[in-house]
């Protein structure tokens, strides 16, 4: 299932974020995520403080568990996206 998650955060909290971010990043790219958890794509603006991660989860509760594991204090809203258009190469 595809899962949007929206992270947001006060400058307070930019180091833990950043300190997060890197993390997760170093887990996907060493394969080292929960099995039943891809992560797809993160985006970051650090001048508006939010990030965009996708996943391929297995079930919502698996990507709420696994969040908790990171004592995450900002503002998270995790969501099953309906996608109402997406451009795809005729190649």
């Amino acid at each position: 299932m595809k899962v949007i998650v929206v992270h947001e955060w006060e400058d307070s909290q930019k180091d833990a974020v950043n300190n997060f971010f890197n993390q997760l990043v170093s887990m996907a790219r060493s394969k080292k995520l929960p099995k039943g958890m891809k992560l797809e794509k993160v985006s970051i603006s650090q001048e508006n403080k939010t990030a965009i991660c996708e996943w391929d989860v297995d079930n919502m509760d698996l990507l709420v568990q696994a969040a908790k594991q990171f004592n995450i204090s900002w503002k998270i809203k995790p969501f099953t996206p309906q996608v109402l258009y997406e451009h795809k190469g005729i190649f």
